[in-house]
């Protein structure tokens, strides 16, 4: 029951972490991300 209760706090503890770092890393707004010369949004 123990080891049960550890994985469920790791993955929830992983989960918050990834999702931390994918909304303050890897997400653009389509204007930042479609940005060139010749282009205007």
């Amino acid at each position: 029951m123990k080891a049960v209760l550890t994985g469920i706090v790791l993955a929830i503890l992983l989960a918050g972490a990834a999702a931390f770092v994918l909304d303050t890393e890897f997400q653009q707004t389509a204007e930042e991300h479609f940005r060139t010369e010749s282009v205007r949004l």
